[in-house]
C-alpha cells in the first residue's frame, strides 16, 4: 500500500477528532484543535503527530502560525503542542470588546488541558500598543493573565511598555 493510501485514512480520522467548529469567544478554550500543513505524520503507537510547512493550528479564535507543529498525545488525548518558527505568531481575540491579544516566539508550548501557551527564545506579547518582552513569557489563555521572565536570573530580563489611559474630550 503507498504512503498516500495509508495516510489518507489517518488524516480523514484526525480531521473529524480536530474538525473547526464556529468560534464562541467564551468558549474558545472548549473548541476542537484544528491543525492544517503542508505535510504531516502520525504515530499511533508513539503518541506523537508531526506536522511541517506553514502549519495553522486553530482553537476557537486562538491562531497559531508556525513551521513545524509535534502533538504529544496520551490515550488519543492532546498532551501538548510544540511549535517552532521564525516566528511562531499567536493571536487570540479574549472577548469582543477587547483588542486581539498576538504573541511572537521561536518555541511555543501549548497545553489544551490547562489552556496555558508558554513563548520561548524572543518572546513578545501585545495588545494593542501595550507589550511585554522577555526570553520566557506564559499567557493563560482563560485567565488572561501574562507571566514573563525568570525571577532567578538577571540576564532574562522583562522588557513592558504600557501606554497611558487616553483621556475624553
Amino acid at each position: 500500500m503507498s504512503m498516500i493510501k495509508w495516510l489518507l485514512p489517518v488524516f480523514l480520522g484526525m480531521n473529524l477528532v480536530f474538525s473547526p467548529m464556529a468560534s464562541a469567544l467564551d468558549g474558545d478554550s472548549s473548541e476542537p484543535i484544528s491543525i492544517e500543513s503542508n505535510s504531516g505524520f502520525f504515530d499511533d503507537k508513539q503518541g506523537v503527530s508531526i506536522y511541517t510547512g506553514k502549519v495553522i493550528v486553530i482553537q476557537g479564535s486562538m491562531r497559531l502560525d508556525a513551521d513545524e507543529v509535534v502533538v504529544y498525545m496520551e490515550n488519543r488525548e492532546i498532551q501538548k503542542l510544540v511549535a517552532t518558527g521564525t516566528p511562531v505568531k499567536f493571536k487570540q481575540t479574549p472577548d469582543a470588546d477587547k483588542e486581539d491579544v498576538h504573541g511572537n516566539a521561536l518555541t511555543t508550548e501549548y497545553y489544551p488541558e490547562t489552556k496555558l501557551l508558554i513563548m520561548i527564545e524572543e518572546a513578545v506579547v501585545w495588545q494593542g500598543k501595550n507589550s511585554t518582552a522577555s526570553e520566557r513569557i506564559e499567557y493563560d489563555r482563560i485567565s488572561e493573565v501574562v507571566k514573563a521572565g525568570d525571577t532567578g536570573s538577571d540576564n532574562k530580563r522583562v522588557h513592558v511598555i504600557l501606554q497611558p489611559k487616553k483621556e475624553s474630550k
